[in-house]
């Protein structure tokens, strides 16, 4: 059984979403769907697989980080910036991310050009200016004595990314099983938890 499918790793960082309690049930596969679709088709867009070379092509600065990449208690491993003069910047986290690629036994190359890829894709959603969220209806976050206020779905634009490096690169899994993979390997999460959470999924899709 393949608990780490596209679809399933998809769903698994759709839910860490503030705002995932909100989507209606039927919708779920839609917005997976859709994310995975876009960043494939971004990578087929993209004329070179050379993830270095897209950078320096783009102008694209990398800045490689000592610090471990943990910010309140939240886990990095690369962070993508662009500013008002069209400057762009990833900040690499070395550690976190040797860290990842040691539980995972592939090089700390081969991991940087997949944190590479994916933070790529954020600088072509600013490039664009047509993130993935804002290609999702807004869901009605909050009511309050009949006023609605509504935010967008972000983590669509964390899938996409995702499966955009997936593509670029010929991986097998989206490059969020390497994260998993982690957290099983350190003892974070259990087994048992990716069952639970994979049997959700399965009800959902099934429904």
């Amino acid at each position: 059984m393949d608990y780490f499918s596209d679809e399933f790793l998809a769903y698994l960082e759709l839910k860490q979403d503030m705002l995932f309690h909100k989507i209606p049930s039927e919708d779920i596969l839609y917005y997976l769907e859709k994310s995975l679709s876009i960043g494939k088709n971004f990578s087929s867009k993209t004329k070179s697989k050379d993830i270095f070379e897209l950078y320096a092509e783009n102008n694209i600065k990398i800045k490689v980080e000592k610090h471990d990449g943990v910010f309140y208690k939240v886990q990095m491993r690369a962070q993508f910036e662009s500013d008002r003069k069209g400057n762009n910047l990833v900040y690499l986290y070395e550690k976190s991310i040797a860290e990842l690629a040691e539980i995972n036994r592939i090089s700390l190359k081969a991991m940087k050009q997949i944190v590479l890829a994916h933070e790529y894709f954020h600088y072509l959603e600013e490039k664009s200016s047509n993130h993935v969220y804002n290609q999702f209806s807004p869901i009605e976050s909050l009511k309050i004595l009949g006023f609605s206020q509504k935010a967008h779905i972000r983590r669509t634009s964390e899938i996409a990314a995702n499966s955009f490096a997936k593509n670029l690169l010929n991986l097998k899994k989206l490059p969020s099983y390497y994260d998993y993979q982690y957290l099983l390997r350190t003892k974070q999460i259990s087994m048992k938890d990716i069952e639970e959470e994979y049997n959700q999924f399965n009800t959902i899709k099934n429904s």
